[in-house]
């Protein structure tokens, strides 16, 4: 049975802690929160051995196998890194990391220490998304919009270091699965948009064009505009020679198209969270890598990074080349790998 230490006790903690409660295998059994309460409550609703406002309490304990990283974008980094120096295996919530450095730090303290990370992308698992890959493998070009309604003022995810707004925060989540789809790493992007009402600063809309290393090609609408109805907030489509797939109903209805046949349609579910944890459990039974990665969370975070560099500098910006010299760079001797 896997001991796991959850750091994060606000919603997301408790749908993991759901999650786990369901899977045999592995049993929370530590809480950790700025706000006490919350993992007070969280050990009374799925039990355990202590709740706590100090994280170091967690990465001490010898009894725990594994931590779980919920927690603002901003502590993702160091949480992160102080697990994996302690020697605990790491399932962290999406983004990474909020910045390219921190992500290379968090991949140089995943080979120090010889843990797994794995980086919880729930969409990964939407059983539809599977679906379109197995119906066109190689799509020619793909299109993913995630827009929602307008994010409020004061919530700590629209905060630009908290958070980093919409376009990071759930950006990575549309930069991962069209990664994912187009079967190849993003050479390059392009973008235009920028911040129109958030009075934060941050970028609330954006729009990029990526080039894939194996030839495709793909464009990402991505924003807090508003959520439309027919679209919905999560639509995507794959489009191959004389195929199309069309992902809509928040990923969860697939119409796919051929040419001289009829459109088949196929219903799913939004099943993420519980599969990700089922991902988890699996790679610590079988001590085996991540199924997605540090490496996974870096090219997500600095796909929409690199998106936003664009507006700036009105040209394309690398993406694979950047993240190819620093991996290298960082596996350098003296370098903390």
């Amino acid at each position: 049975m896997f001991k796991i230490g959850i750091i994060g006790c606000g919603n997301l903690g408790r749908t993991h802690a759901t999650c786990i409660a369901e899977l045999e295998g592995m049993a929370s059994s530590a809480y950790c929160d700025v706000y006490e309460p919350n993992a007070l409550q969280l050990l009374e609703t799925f039990g355990g051995d202590y709740a706590t406002s100090d994280p170091e309490q967690l990465f001490a304990d010898p009894e725990l196998d594994a931590i779980y990283v919920t927690t603002q974008h901003d502590t993702h980094a160091e949480y992160c890194i102080r697990a994996l120096d302690a020697g605990k295996h790491v399932l962290v919530e999406k983004p990474l990391a909020m910045t390219l450095e921190q992500c290379l730090a968090i991949g140089e303290a995943v080979n120090r220490s010889g843990r797994m990370l794995f980086t919880a992308f729930k969409m990964r698992y939407y059983e539809l998304l599977w679906k379109a890959k197995e119906l066109i493998p190689q799509p020619v070009t793909i299109t993913m919009q995630m827009m929602d309604d307008r994010w409020g003022n004061g919530i700590w995810p629209n905060d630009p270091v908290k958070g980093g707004g919409n376009v990071i925060s759930q950006g990575c989540h549309s930069a991962d699965i069209m990664r994912f789809v187009a079967g190849g790493d993003p050479v390059e992007v392009y973008a235009a948009g920028g911040n129109y009402y958030q009075p934060s600063g941050v970028i609330d809309n954006l729009v990029a064009v990526f080039r894939f290393d194996n030839g495709a090609a793909g464009s990402l609408v991505q924003g807090d505009c508003n959520c439309p109805p027919l679209a919905s907030k999560f639509f995507m489509q794959l489009f191959a020679e004389g195929k199309s797939v069309t992902l809509s109903d928040r990923l969860t209805t697939l119409t796919y198209s051929e040419a001289g046949k009829e459109p088949q349609i196929f219903t799913g579910t939004e099943s993420g969270f519980m599969e990700e944890n089922k991902a988890f459990l699996r790679c610590l039974q079988e001590n085996g890598k991540a199924t997605i990665d540090h490496v996974d969370g870096l090219y997500a975070t600095l796909m929409v990074l690199q998106a936003i560099a664009s507006l700036g500098s009105g040209k394309p910006e690398p993406i694979q080349a950047y993240v190819e010299r620093a991996l290298a760079s960082s596996a350098e001797p003296g370098s903390g790998r």
